[in-house]
């Protein structure tokens, strides 16, 4: 699963990136210790052919996921991270321009 950014957003040296990809590193030590870092791409070929994330200072890096117990140990515990951090995403770019990948 990944992120796509549904509407343009402005590297830090100024350039407009539509549908950008955003990968999530997704660190989970326990119910109340948990974060994902986030890296920006111009696509997912970018991002598979393992080229440098873009420069988005604008955007989240980091996302605290303050998932609860039941969320922890739940079977939609990819799911529920994924909508986090689109959530946290979503307050810069605006309410329905991330869109959750599952393929």
């Amino acid at each position: 699963m990944a992120l796509s950014i549904n509407t343009p957003i402005t590297t830090d040296e100024g350039f407009v990136v539509d549908n950008a990809f955003a990968y999530l590193n997704i660190y989970i030590l326990a119910p109340n210790s948990n974060w994902v870092n986030l890296s920006y791409y111009k696509s997912e070929a970018d991002w598979v052919e393992g080229k440098s994330p873009l420069n988005v200072n604008t955007l989240p890096n980091q996302v605290q996921t303050e998932l609860t117990s039941n969320e922890f140990w739940s079977t939609t515990l990819a799911l529920t991270i994924h909508e986090k951090c689109q959530a946290a995403i979503e307050q810069v770019t605006g309410e329905g321009t991330v869109t959750i990948l599952t393929a």
